[in-house]
């Protein structure tokens, strides 16, 4: 079995909108690029932010476990 991590180091298997509606913040991101996170990665071009010299920055340490832009509306002001 595969497991499919996001760029925010949680495995999608242990969330709740995962295949409820999400396909991974990967395939969610390519289309509404809405995800702080995945962007921050992307840009820093880390596979994931355990991977990042930052860890944990100021972005990782404000969210909850639960965040998803994918199915919140929370809009963070850092």
């Amino acid at each position: 079995m595969e497991i499919t991590i996001g760029k925010c180091g949680i495995a999608c298997g242990l969330c709740k909108n995962f295949n409820n509606g999400c396909l991974g913040c990967e395939r969610e991101n390519i289309s509404r690029n809405e995800c702080i996170i995945f962007n921050c990665a992307e840009n820093k071009n880390i596979e994931y932010c355990l991977k990042c010299d930052d860890f944990p920055c100021k972005l990782m340490r404000g969210l909850s476990r639960a965040y998803c832009p994918v199915f919140t509306s929370i809009k963070l002001n850092l």
